[in-house]
């Protein structure tokens, strides 16, 4: 079932109706006779699993026992409440009267159902949902779409009721300040000539009613790009790539290994997007002021050098100042740098955004290509991604000098990373080989004298330190490498998608190649792997570069989610990028 939206009165054949009207000086009145007043049509919909657990809004006709309405105010305080019971929801009709002229209204629906031995349970609600910022004033249609989610989880992952416009992959996904989120950019597909061409298009994701739309284009195509979001709730995006070429290489870059992607045609705009306010209850309803959805251009120093194999880093250092760095990547020439940059990103009361004068960081003693990035204290670290001979895999950057740490063994291509407590987490990725100057896949055992190490069956002992996570002190200029391997099947994995669960400590690995239907958590301070159920497989799903966000506490339910958003089964010509929308609680 591609979309699992449904109205409630189409499952119980039902129409809630919720009039305004009523003394406004007195408490809430029910059913009170109000001819002048119009309409308010709730529809529901609800998160599913994909099976009949009381997850999906058709499971609700058997196990419903109440529908509860509840209004607040902007202060918070009830201005109205009913719960309609099971023996009422027979009528087709259920009409809720006597709301009071009510700004800046949060409706909250309730679902009460039976218990175990099918006694109506009215103390708990097992699905809830919300509207905020609603306008209800008599005289005036208003129609509120809701969606449910489950109070108790009975699944790790819950599936929304509306997918992608655009299914996509290595795209961002930016929570804004309201709890939507903005998805932009990626790859759609990839061609029978192994090139995957990045897209313009950006959609948002409503969790309050459960929509998707697709918003206006970004002025250049760009994929696995930079967003951060602005104060004024609009969206900066930095770099990116226009094309990825998922063919070996004929030729390798000078000392480096053949590589295995090749990012090709950067894209050289920044540029701040501006997505519709307000979400989608308040804008049927005609609360809120409106803003237009539009993208426009940075301008930008003329010699902002954008490349491709380059990485970039925004980060936030004050209220209105975000650093970018870029580090690395391929020159004018087309050759491997040793160099990175810095500019300072401003923005203004007004809203108005404005990029510094580009200064230059002091030279990395080796080339670098797509190294993993983290900023803390004045500090920028770039790790991995240098020459297949290199005696160190990382250097800590500044204006002033560079100072290179980290073994020949920790020289790592294509690691995902998140920066947290002023340290680089790094996971996955290539090891190289400095002999053979290629990517290694398995690292047999040897012994002393060099020669391979076998079991008892005579098969070769496998010591590897691929897909493992490390740590990289920036201030102790260190490294720490975990013993624990991410669940692989021994074997590379590159791309997945990467989330920080500040609240329980830990990192989140989603997919990639390799581990494309793994979902991973990783406590912060051991770097081990937690057991079942917070590390699964997940349902249904494989996914290559896909995007993670965390959904504060209060958007959906009272506690914060994950959302996993896009990725494709496979990143060649044959693969298919996905569409669903999955959310894991944590």
């Amino acid at each position: 079932m591609k979309n699992r939206s449904w109205l409630i009165f189409v499952v119980f054949s039902l129409f809630f109706i919720i009039s305004c009207g009523g003394d406004e000086n007195t408490s809430v009145q029910e059913d009170a006779d109000d001819a002048d007043s119009e309409n308010i049509a709730v529809s529901i919909r609800a998160a599913g699993d994909g099976s009949c657990t009381g997850m999906q809004i058709d499971c609700l006709s058997q196990q419903l026992a109440a529908v509860s309405f509840q209004i607040k105010n902007g202060e918070g305080e009830t201005v109205f409440q009913k719960s309609v019971e099971r023996k009422e929801l027979a009528d087709k009709n259920v009409k809720l009267t006597g709301i009071k002229n009510t700004e800046n209204a949060t409706l909250i629906v309730s679902v009460f159902g039976m218990n175990e031995s099918g006694v109506a349970d009215l103390n708990t609600p097992k699905w809830e949902g919300k509207a905020s910022g609603l306008k209800f004033e008599k005289g005036k249609t208003t129609s509120v779409t809701v969606l449910l989610y489950p109070k108790s989880v009975q699944s790790q992952e819950l599936t929304m009721p509306e997918e992608l416009t655009i299914a996509r992959f290595g795209h961002t996904s930016t929570v804004l300040a309201d709890g939507r989120l903005l998805i932009a950019g990626g790859f759609t597909m990839c061609s029978s000539l192994g090139k995957c061409p990045a897209s313009e298009t950006v959609e948002i994701i409503d969790f309050e009613s459960g929509k998707t739309e697709l918003l206006t284009n970004m002025t250049e195509k760009r994929a696995m790009h930079t967003a951060i979001a602005l104060n004024d709730g609009s969206v900066l995006f930095i770099g990116g790539i226009q094309t990825l070429d998922i063919n070996w290489q004929e030729t390798p870059f000078e000392g480096f290994p053949l590589m295995r992607y090749t990012p090709s045609t950067a894209a050289v705009k920044i540029e701040k997007y501006m997505p519709p306010y307000p979400k989608h209850n308040m804008k049927e309803n005609g609360f809120g002021s409106p803003v237009a959805n539009i993208s426009e251009p940075v301008a930008t120093p003329s010699n902002v050098p954008f490349s491709a194999f380059q990485s970039v880093l925004a980060e936030r250092i004050s209220d209105s100042e975000i650093a970018v760095f870029l580090v690395g990547g391929l020159d004018e020439n087309g050759v491997p740098s040793k160099k990175s940059y810095k500019f300072i990103i401003t923005e203004t009361e007004e809203g108005t955004v404005s990029a510094g004068e580009i200064s230059e960081l002091a030279e990395s003693s080796e080339p670098m290509l797509l190294p993993a990035l983290a900023y803390s204290n004045g500090s920028l670290i770039a790790a991995g991604g240098r020459p297949a001979g290199s005696e160190h895999a990382a250097s800590v950057i500044s204006e002033s000098g560079s100072e290179d740490f980290g073994s020949a063994e920790d020289n790592i291509f294509f690691m995902q990373s998140i920066a947290a407590n002023g340290n680089l987490y790094t996971f996955g990725g290539y090891e190289t080989d400095s002999k053979t100057k290629s990517f290694i896949t398995s690292k047999h055992k040897l012994d002393e004298n060099g020669d391979e190490m076998l079991d008892a069956q005579g098969n070769p002992i496998t010591e590897t330190r691929l897909n493992r996570n490390r740590k990289w002190d920036i201030a102790g200029k260190s490294v720490t490498t975990a013993k624990d391997l991410l669940l692989s099947h021994d074997t590379n994995v590159i791309f997945p998608g990467t989330a920080y669960d500040r609240k329980n400590n830990r990192f989140l690995i989603i997919g990639g190649t390799n581990a494309h239907n793994i979902y991973q958590a990783i406590n912060v301070d051991s770097l081990s792997l937690y057991d079942k159920p917070t590390t699964h497989i997940m349902s249904n799903e494989q996914r290559i570069m896909p995007s993670a966000a965390i959904i504060p506490a209060g958007v959906i339910g009272d506690n914060p989610v994950i959302v996993i958003t896009g990725g494709t089964n496979a990143l060649n010509n044959t693969g298919s990028a996905v569409k669903t929308v999955k959310i894991n609680n944590l």
